[in-house]
């Protein structure tokens, strides 16, 4: 086998690179970074033993709410190359948004119980809510399939008050949050089934991920990007709910080595994962002031606190105008939002402003991350595939290994 697998810690060369930049970590692998001589290609994956992972759920780890830092949970802190700094800050995991918080959504053979685990917070956040719908709109529910798609005539039938407008949107996007939920709840029972019984065929469970994956993406593909809370609310469930389908379609078609269809299958839920993405990203971050429609608006001194450079250089990775911005082009528009921010006679960018412009800031890093996660995936099966290994198994640790993050290293001639 050309693959060596060996603890992060034990990889000083790499720990250096991501230290000084020449290294960069892209959802769960670790590639050159922009700007080097081999900028973007993939150095080595990385993997999380099931340890690690059962560690960070018991400690209910919340990267946006600081608290326990994700890698140093379990590990501590280690002295690499002479600096005292936690592995999740070397790799770039101290700000990422909740919805993507660890790496095992793309390789990991403990990633089944988080995915399991983390559809299961989705759905206890939102009990209280599929309670009400289940009370207010239990004959809707029942007639879900006669009226889907010819929900357009009841606006025109209360199109002279806007209150009852207003009240029936909501209707209906709580009717949209329900089926949601039954469908992520569906794969959290196959979840959890496949971690109690992990020796049984996975033919079912790769069906239910199969349909929840085309439901939630067709549900995510839907939903015109606008910046308004409860609309966010059911795209944010959607996809999650989406990546966390297609990364155990995935993720079972490579344990039973079927490698060329997870790797068609990622092929191209990526593409449209992409696209969906750069939608939000143009409408959240197009604002009336040319000078301000930009990522790095984020990066003037009112948001320090509050948004990490780590945080604004991935959402760069989906918003197009940026990502392939020169350093000068950068340096420029920097100096173009100091400006403006200077200017006293603009009273919109006030605290409520600046609240609205943090929330589109981690609500875009949670695309960005589930994106590379999904990405890096991909490229884990393509690995697989080149290698010709049976399972996806045979190259990463196993229950015995010693718990924490593992490099899964690429022969340069591969």
């Amino acid at each position: 086998m050309l693959i060596d697998t060996t603890l992060l810690l034990n990889s000083p060369e790499i720990i250096q690179g991501l230290l000084d930049g020449s290294l960069t970590r892209y959802g769960s692998v670790i590639r050159y970074s922009k700007g080097t001589e081999k900028a973007g290609q993939i150095i080595s994956h990385l993997a999380e033993t099931p340890g690690l992972t059962n560690k960070l759920i018991d400690a209910g780890f919340s990267p946006t709410l600081g608290g326990v830092d994700v890698i140093s949970q379990g590990l501590n802190y280690h002295k690499l190359m002479g600096i005292e700094k936690s592995l999740s800050s070397v790799i770039g995991l101290t700000q990422i948004a909740a919805g993507a918080s660890v790496l095992n959504l793309g390789v990991s053979i403990a990633g089944f119980a988080y995915m399991g685990y983390k559809l299961h917070q989705i759905q206890n956040s939102l009990n209280n809510l599929q309670q009400f719908v289940e009370k207010e709109f239990a004959i809707v529910k029942e007639r879900l399939e006669i009226i889907s798609g010819q929900l357009a005539y009841l606006y025109l039938l209360v199109e002279d008050n806007r209150q009852k407008q207003q009240n029936l949107a909501k209707a209906i996007s709580h009717i949209q949050q329900a089926m949601i939920i039954k469908e992520i709840a569906s794969l959290n029972a196959e979840l959890n089934d496949r971690k109690l019984f992990p020796n049984e065929s996975p033919r079912e469970c790769l069906k239910v991920a199969n349909r929840v994956r085309l439901f939630l993406s067709n549900q995510a593909l839907q939903i015109n990007p606008v910046l308004d809370a409860e609309l966010m609310l059911n795209t944010d469930i959607a996809i999650q709910g989406w990546a966390v389908a297609t990364a155990t379609e995935a993720n079972l078609l490579l344990e039973i080595g079927q490698h060329q269809e997870a790797r068609e299958l990622l092929t191209i839920e990526v593409d449209k994962f992409q696209q969906i993405a750069q939608n939000w990203a143009t409408q959240l971050i197009t604002d009336e002031n040319p000078y301000l429609s930009t990522t790095y608006r984020f990066t003037h001194s009112r948001f320090q606190e509050h948004i990490t450079p780590e945080r604004v250089e991935r959402i760069t990775q989906i918003y197009p105008q940026d990502y392939t911005l020169s350093a000068e082009d950068i340096r420029r528009k920097k100096t173009n939002i100091d400006v403006e921010f200077q200017m006293s006679y603009n009273e919109k960018w006030d605290e409520t402003w600046t609240h609205r412009q943090i929330a589109i800031a981690e609500y875009l890093d949670t695309l960005s991350e589930l994106l590379a996660r999904l990405d890096s995936l991909q490229s884990f099966a393509v690995l697989c595939e080149n290698q010709n290994v049976k399972s996806s198994n045979d190259i990463l640790p196993d229950n015995n290994a010693e718990t924490g993050l593992y490099v899964i290293m690429i022969n340069p001639q591969d």
